[in-house]
């Protein structure tokens, strides 16, 4: 009887510390870390890249010699209205893909120039949103699952819209109202 109680005892605590510990919740917070690495290790690239030539790969002057980065992704990346107002046009980089307007744009400036690495974007585990409001202006988002990260400073996005691909800052600056693949983490 008194190893009954024991064993009982025992899978109560059991019980009580995975509540605490909750081990989904450290997965989400483990691949949210990993995201942002992506997130930052783009934004950072491009304003390398920036600093070495002078101009976003998207935003290439004309006359300029390399890749030409053309198509529907790349006019996404123009702001809304104008280089400072809110919501943005941004790209959505999906995870998985080798192809399209931007990933070749990016793929053939930002790679070979080493700013990231060729198999960057088979690694990515998350949509990642590339934002460029000026000629200079550029920024990476990505959607947090975990909770800790969607009250997050950083985490003040709302996406509007996947159509337009449009986003706001949040009232507040945090989204805890909306759904969890609305809400970004943006870096700029």
């Amino acid at each position: 009887m008194e190893l009954l109680i024991v064993i009982g005892v025992l899978g109560i605590l059991a019980a009580g510390l995975l509540a605490a510990i909750d081990p989904f919740e450290q997965l989400k917070k483990a691949r949210d870390t990993n995201n942002r690495s992506a997130a930052i290790e783009l934004l950072q690239g491009s304003q390398r890249y920036y600093a070495t030539h002078g101009y976003l790969p998207w935003r290439k002057p004309d006359g300029a010699g390399g890749f030409t980065c053309t198509g529907t992704d790349i006019a996404r990346l123009r702001p809304v209205v104008d280089e400072t107002a809110y919501p943005y046009s941004a790209v959505s980089l999906e995870p998985q893909a080798v192809s399209g307007d931007m990933y070749d744009c990016l793929n053939l400036t930002l790679a070979p120039d080493g700013e990231i690495k060729t198999t960057f974007f088979q690694g990515l585990a998350t949509t990642l949103y590339l934002f460029s409001g000026s000629k200079t202006h550029v920024g990476v988002c990505f959607s947090p699952e975990g909770k800790s990260n969607r009250t997050d400073a950083q985490t003040q996005y709302d996406l509007g819209g996947t159509d337009d691909a449009t986003f706001a800052i949040q009232d507040g600056g945090i989204c805890p109202n909306v759904a969890s693949d609305a809400c970004l983490q943006c870096f700029e």
